[in-house]
C-alpha cells in the first residue's frame, strides 16, 4: 500500500528504453489511457514507437506520439507496462493504470493505492 498526502497526485517512476525519470502524476479518472508526459520530454525520449489518435474531452481528435514503457507507482514495487503519450504540460495517470489498482480518494486529503 502507498499513501500520497499530495492529493490528487502520485509519484511515479517512468522507464522508456534507456530513459528513466521520476515525476509527480495527477490521477485523472477521466483519462482512458495509461500515462501522459509533457511534450518537453520529446527530446529525452527520442523517436516515438508509434503514433495514435486520441479524442480529447471537447471531441477533438489529435495524433500523438506514443512510447512503450514501464510505470511504477512509488511505494508499490510493481511495474506496469504502459502506453505513454506526449501531450500538454502535465503528467496524467489514467484509467489504463488505475483500473489495475485499488485507489481511494480520501476526503480530498490523500490518495491511497493498493495492488
Amino acid at each position: 500500500m502507498h499513501i500520497s498526502n499530495e492529493y490528487p497526485f502520485l509519484d511515479v517512476r517512468i522507464t522508456v528504453r534507456a530513459f528513466r525519470t521520476s515525476y509527480r502524476a495527477l490521477v485523472d479518472t477521466g483519462f482512458d489511457g495509461h500515462l501522459t508526459l509533457p511534450v518537453s520530454f520529446a527530446a529525452s525520449l527520442g523517436v516515438a514507437d508509434s503514433h495514435a489518435q486520441w479524442t480529447l474531452a471537447d471531441g477533438t481528435t489529435i495524433l500523438l506520439p506514443e512510447y512503450r514503457g514501464g510505470i511504477e507507482i512509488a511505494g508499490l514495487g510493481t511495474t506496469f507496462m504502459a502506453r505513454i503519450i506526449l501531450m500538454g504540460e502535465e503528467c496524467l495517470l489514467g484509467q489504463g493504470i488505475i483500473r489495475q489498482l485499488k485507489v481511494t480518494f480520501d476526503h480530498g486529503t490523500q490518495v491511497v493505492v493498493e495492488t
